[in-house]
């Protein structure tokens, strides 16, 4: 809500229900953020205006609550994985980084 995104399927049990969901999940931009993050720490020193793109596919919902594993190589490439069911929510990630 505080993005603007009013849809009920991120705050709404019912609704979750309704869409095939157990429970509520979380926003893809939440899910952007903890991935941007573990970016930020693991190649950019925590420098924001080191990160020059990162792209990614989201490719599993996550529940708020459930830990997130971001995978980072050196090639340029990341995914991350949710711990608790062990399923890959964001694949197909790219980045580049100033050198700094």
């Amino acid at each position: 809500r505080l993005n603007g995104d009013y849809n009920p399927l991120h705050a709404d049990p019912a609704a979750a229900r309704r869409a095939g969901f157990p429970r509520p999940i979380l926003h893809g931009l939440c899910t952007f953020g903890v991935v941007c993050h573990a970016l930020l720490r693991a190649v950019c020193d925590y420098d924001a205006a080191r990160l020059r793109t990162m792209r990614l596919r989201f490719t599993a919902p996550v529940v708020p609550g459930e830990t997130i594993r971001t995978e980072v190589w050196k090639s340029g490439a990341f995914r991350a994985r949710v711990v608790e069911r062990n399923v890959i929510a964001v694949d197909n990630g790219s980045f580049a980084v100033v050198e700094g």
